[in-house]
């Protein structure tokens, strides 16, 4: 399930928009991840640092 987060990431990158369910599922997923590593591994983590500084870059304009 990182992998999918880190998916997300890299098209909130790529595209610099995700929808509203999309981000819920990125957020979730790394919450998952900081509770559990065993359960959703680091990746989601990462994803969610993505999309944070992406998406907000793309707001600010």
């Amino acid at each position: 399930m990182g992998l999918a987060g880190l998916c997300l990431g890299h098209t909130a990158r790529r595209f610099g928009q995700l929808s509203d369910g999309a981000v819920v599922l990125a957020e979730a997923l790394a919450a998952r991840a900081e509770l559990d590593p065993s359960d959703v591994d680091g990746r989601a983590l990462d994803e969610r640092d993505d999309i944070r500084s992406y998406l907000r870059r793309v707001e600010d304009e």
